[in-house]
C-alpha cells in the first residue's frame, strides 16, 4: 500500500514537472518611445505603431509630471524593438595616441559623435593628449544586422 502511494505521488510530481516546463519565447516587434519634462523625468510608451507609442509616452508624461506643460517627445525619441533587440545604431570608435594606447568611446547613435567622444576621452586621459587621433575605420556599429 505504501509503495503504491509513493508511486502515485512520484508519478504525479513527474507529470507536473513535465507539464510546466519552461516559458515559450515569442518573437516580438514593437516601438518604444519616450517623453520627458523639464525635470528630465522620462515616461515610456510601447505599441506596435510608432505614433501610438509616441502618444502613449506623451499621455503618461502629461498625467504624471509635476510640470505637464513642459512634456516633450519626438520621433528621434523612438526606437524599434525587433525580436527583443533595438534597431538603433550603436557606434563606438577608438582613438589612439602616440604611445598606441587605444581609447574607446561610449556608445552613440551617430559615428561622428562617437569619433569626437573617443578623441575627447583620449585627450582627457592620455599621457600624450596632444597626439590623440581617430581613424574613422576604427568606428564600428555594434548593432549591425546580418541580412
Amino acid at each position: 500500500m505504501k509503495n503504491k502511494l509513493l508511486a502515485i505521488v512520484f508519478s504525479g510530481c513527474f507529470f507536473l514537472s513535465q507539464s510546466s516546463s519552461g516559458v515559450t519565447v515569442v518573437d516580438t516587434t514593437y516601438w518604444k518611445c519616450t517623453a520627458h519634462d523639464e525635470e528630465n523625468k522620462m515616461w515610456v510608451g510601447h505599441s506596435d505603431y510608432q505614433l501610438t507609442s509616441l502618444n502613449r509616452a506623451m499621455e503618461a508624461c502629461k498625467k504624471q509630471s509635476q510640470a505637464p506643460s513642459t512634456c516633450k517627445t519626438s520621433k528621434a525619441d523612438c526606437e524599434a524593438i525587433v525580436n527583443g533587440m533595438t534597431t538603433r545604431p550603436m557606434w563606438r570608435c577608438i582613438a589612439l595616441d602616440l604611445a598606441a594606447i587605444p581609447w574607446s568611446s561610449n556608445i552613440y547613435d551617430r559615428a561622428d559623435d562617437a569619433a569626437l567622444g573617443a578623441k575627447s576621452y583620449c585627450q582627457a586621459n592620455s599621457a600624450l593628449p596632444e597626439t590623440c587621433y581617430v581613424y574613422l575605420f576604427t568606428c564600428r556599429n555594434l548593432n549591425m544586422r546580418k541580412l
